[in-house]
């Protein structure tokens, strides 16, 4: 077994299976042990979802054997620990006697925080009927799909979507679902270019380096969860490494990439955004584009210059004035800022899906009551119907409040 704690009042083991042994010494410990026994007895009655259910009670052995609730969570703030005591007493009627946040845990399996040590805890009459309190955990689910252009062999589009947590960064494939509390989950599509394999190479290195940086935004953002500064720095480190690396080599000449990155935190959406791939939100049946095409061509669509018809015709749609490498000096990214609402829907896409799928076909798709799943399929099947020159890449994601 492997040791947890090794203390005056109690030594804590886990075991190969995962289950916590707890032997309690020292002073009334008998008192103790059965006291945590009937607390969890009762909790389990009162169908409390996170905290230890007890497997093994042992009385004349002083000794409890339970489940695991994850491991300690020294992220946690003292508001979320101060309510999740509250809630605890409030919905499921025990009082513990210790509210700190030391007796707070993550559990990766449950996708949220859970509460433990319950042996001077206070059992108090089961709750009437309340109306629950809001949680604030934040769940997204989301789908993503991909499909390669006709006029050249390589794919210079890549996505990528992050599950980052005190714990780690975690990678997913094509589709995923996460509890943003403790978690936050990175969502993004770049677009490469470059003559070569240039473009497939920079739209991964791009992405790479994200995840690769992943840890270090997540701290930062949850010292300050409105300041979405620290991608600006992440873009400009990123902008730098694509041209060094290019400088290299001749057939690297010209490498670049866009990029537009989701950053999810619980509420919170914080936006990388440079060049012509971009983000959606889908809230109340409306459809806006968050994101800003870096091209004059998207500019003059803007400012009702030109028709949507004369933008997709347009000669040079897709020429680039702000990028990712390419060999420019500097650049200046899209950074931004935004509350969420249960119920959004995001699309993030690179101009693959652009070229096949107008703003109102777009808006139709994501207005469906679909999961992201196939509405992300419908998407994609609808723009290669009209287009399938270029690489096509997109991302749906669903949030919801708990």
């Amino acid at each position: 077994m492997k040791d947890l704690k090794d203390g005056i009042r109690s030594h804590v083991r886990l075991d190969f299976k995962g289950h916590v042994h707890k032997k309690f010494r020292g002073h009334q410990r008998e008192q103790r042990c059965e006291n945590e026994a009937r607390i969890l007895r009762a909790l389990e009655e009162r169908s409390c979802p996170y905290v230890p259910q007890l497997l093994e009670h042992h009385p004349k052995e002083c000794y409890l054997v339970t489940t695991n609730c994850g491991q300690p969570a020294p992220e946690i703030s003292r508001a979320k620990s101060d309510a999740l005591f509250a809630e605890l007493e409030r919905q499921f009627g025990i009082r513990h006697d210790d509210p700190e946040p030391r007796n707070v845990t993550y559990s990766p399996t449950l996708g949220r925080f859970c509460l433990i040590d319950f042996e001077l805890a206070k059992l108090l009459p089961v709750p009437g009927p309340s109306e629950p309190a809001p949680s604030a955990v934040w769940k997204v689910t989301w789908s993503s799909c991909m499909a390669g252009g006709i006029r050249r062999d390589a794919n210079d589009d890549a996505f990528l979507a992050l599950e980052v947590s005190p714990q780690g960064v975690r990678k997913f494939t094509t589709h995923g679902e996460a509890l943003l509390e403790p978690s936050h989950l990175v969502l993004a599509v770049s677009d490469g270019m470059g003559g070569g394999s240039a473009g497939e190479l920079a739209s991964r290195l791009i992405l790479a380096w994200v995840k690769r940086n992943a840890a270090e935004l997540y701290h930062a953002f949850n010292e300050n969860e409105e300041d979405s500064s620290p991608l600006l720095e992440l873009m400009r480190n990123a902008h730098e490494g694509l041209n060094s690396l290019a400088a290299e080599s001749p057939n690297l000449k010209g490498m670049g990439a866009t990029l537009t990155l989701a950053w999810l935190s619980p509420g919170r959406l914080h936006l990388g955004h440079i060049g012509d791939s971009r983000l959606y939100l889908y809230r109340a049946a409306q459809s806006a584009q968050m994101t800003v095409d870096h091209t004059m061509a998207w500019s003059q669509l803007n400012k009702g210059e030109i028709s949507e018809f004369a933008y997709r015709n347009h000669p040079r749609r897709s020429a680039l004035y702000d990028v990712l490498g390419s060999g420019h000096a500097t650049i200046r990214p899209q950074i931004d800022s935004h509350p969420l609402a249960s119920g959004d829907r995001l699309l993030l896409c690179t101009d693959g899906i652009i070229d096949g799928l107008w703003q109102g076909g777009l808006a139709a798709e994501l207005g469906s009551k679909a999961a992201p799943t196939a509405v992300a399929a419908n998407i994609l099947a609808r723009a290669r119907e009209t287009s399938r020159d270029d690489d096509a890449t997109l991302i749906v994601a669903d949030i919801a409040k708990l």
